[in-house]
């Protein structure tokens, strides 16, 4: 099993040597095949258009319809995308129908974020999806930088940042990183109290679509609780390699997860088929305005790097 994570983005593979392997890539654009198409949707300004993944708001805030009752700009059925909280082993391929993926998906699903950014020079504002990538401990020797501690007297001592990771595409609505909005948790409306809230504070990176960010918080609770989700998943990863790497043919079923925010809404799942790998993720699934920058869930467990195609 490699120790790199492989983001697919819509022209280019990126490796990224890391301690643990996250299966996870980028859905970024649309699932259209024809690579003109896919190079106009980079370079659109148009936020509303379906295509573009990026769901368009006149508030910055969580839609709490059902999203069986939401008229999908893209056409999507929306009975065909899944809630989390009723995902069951009868919705996934027979060959991996067991408790073990579902508890994969899950803990994926603990790691998506809902994104929100104000359109610029416009009174609306754009949402996605993300990922939390990692997260980073300080508990001495350093003070929290968050926009609470920056301007409090006594800065806390213990804080973080959580390194999130979204659509380049998405973000681009604002040039500002403190324009960020990250919620977290936001899994069903009976928990909402549960929801948790950061701004982005710093830009990491920006490569081939992909785009980190930092976000400053002295909430430790929130940070462990993060952390805590980020071995689970290597956890629920490597339990589910060891059980499925010798016994399924990832080419006979090329499952396809993704975990989103669609229409602002509560989290819900996307399961469909990938038809190819390289030089970018080709998919059948349909998507929602707000998948923009969701990550998909790839469990090709018996598949080599050198084996993609």
């Amino acid at each position: 099993m490699s120790a790199s994570f492989k983001i697919y983005t819509d022209e280019s593979l990126i490796d990224v040597d890391e301690e643990d392997f996250v299966p996870l890539a980028l859905h970024q654009y649309s699932n259209d095949a024809n690579l003109d198409t896919r190079k106009t949707e980079i370079k659109k300004v148009d936020y509303l258009s379906a295509e573009s993944g990026i769901c368009c708001q006149s508030v910055m805030d969580t839609c709490k319809a059902p999203l069986k009752d939401i008229a999908c700009e893209k056409g999507t059925n929306h009975s065909n995308v899944k809630d989390l909280n009723s995902l069951s082993v009868l919705d996934l391929p027979s060959s991996y129908q067991n408790d073990d993926m579902i508890s994969l998906i899950k803990s994926a699903a603990d790691l998506a974020v809902l994104i929100q950014v104000p359109w610029a020079k416009t009174a609306l504002f754009c949402q996605g999806t993300g990922k939390v990538d990692d997260v980073y401990i300080f508990k001495e020797n350093t003070k929290c930088r968050c926009c609470k501690c920056r301007a409090s007297e006594h800065p806390s001592a213990t804080w973080g940042k959580v390194l999130i990771a979204t659509s380049t595409n998405l973000l681009t609505a604002s040039s500002k990183v403190s324009d960020i909005k990250c919620t977290f948790f936001y899994d069903n409306d009976e928990t909402m109290h549960h929801v948790k809230h950061l701004q982005g504070d710093a830009y990491v990176s920006n490569m081939q679509g992909v785009c980190k960010f930092f976000a400053y918080t002295c909430d430790v609770e929130l940070l462990e609780k993060l952390e805590s989700y980020l071995d689970i998943f290597s956890e629920k990863w490597i339990v589910a390699y060891d059980k499925y790497s010798t016994t399924v043919k990832s080419v006979e079923d090329r499952l396809l997860i993704m975990v989103s925010h669609p229409h602002s809404c509560k989290k819900h799942v996307y399961i469909g088929k990938w038809t190819k790998l390289r030089p970018y993720v080709q998919f059948d699934a349909t998507t929602c305005p707000g998948c923009e920058g969701s990550f998909l869930l790839i469990p090709n467990f018996d598949i080599f790097d050198e084996d993609f195609s």
